[in-house]
């Protein structure tokens, strides 16, 4: 068990190494370039670190080098972690092989390998993507609806008028859809003992004044 454990280990570092190599030379970055803009961003990794590194010479990364080092090369932390060209399963841990997309799913919360049960993590996490996909519909629907509304009262008397109005009425009923949405989205996570985010001023009528003090 400890033997395979090892040989996973190895494997999934040689795996982001290549990954790390790959794209620092399509980028055109030298190591003292990846390793300026890793100290940049507040994890300095020296130039020969990242030779070691690429050549194989290090058996293990950490969690803070492994971050730095897929948003210093612009990359999602699940390319680095994955190989996204591979057709053949990867070892997701050393009794856990699925295929690329499969673990892809997995650790950026789109899937699970099992159902997941209501209340567990995945289930929250998904909970919190649903919210912030609803806030940005909803403050994109409201602001179209205002600023159709104001063009409307612009051309108040004008062959444009009608038009206009007709338009401005019904991105309000769409906006009133996504905010109505939102504040039941908002509603059952704090029943289920969540907390949401802050809205943004624009949407902040969607909360009432005791419900936005006490989230």
């Amino acid at each position: 068990m400890e033997d395979s454990k090892q040989e996973w280990s190895a494997e999934l570092v040689a795996r982001i190494a290549r990954t790390i190599k790959k794209r620092r030379g399509d980028l055109g970055l030298t190591t003292a370039d990846l390793s300026s803009a890793c100290r940049e961003r507040g994890v300095p990794i020296a130039a020969n670190g990242l030779t070691k590194i690429e050549n194989g010479q290090r058996d293990s990364l950490k969690v803070e080098e492994v971050i730095v080092l897929a948003h210093a090369l612009d990359l999602p932390l699940a390319s680095l972690l994955v190989p996204l060209e591979s057709t053949e399963n990867i070892a997701l841990l050393p009794t856990v092989s699925v295929s690329p997309w499969e673990a892809v799913a997995w650790i950026t919360g789109e899937d699970s390998l099992d159902e997941a049960p209501p209340g567990s993590a995945r289930v929250v996490l998904a909970t919190f993507r649903e919210h912030d996909v609803d806030v940005r519909t909803a403050l994109i629907s409201t602001r179209e609806a205002q600023a159709r509304r104001v063009q409307a009262r612009k051309a108040l008397g004008s062959a444009r008028y009608e038009s206009l109005a007709r338009q401005a009425d019904e991105l309000d009923r769409m906006a009133h859809e996504d905010c109505t949405r939102l504040k039941a989205v908002r509603d059952k996570m704090r029943a289920d003992g969540l907390r949401p985010a802050p809205l943004p001023a624009a949407l902040d009528f969607i909360d009432g004044p005791d419900e936005s003090v006490s989230a």
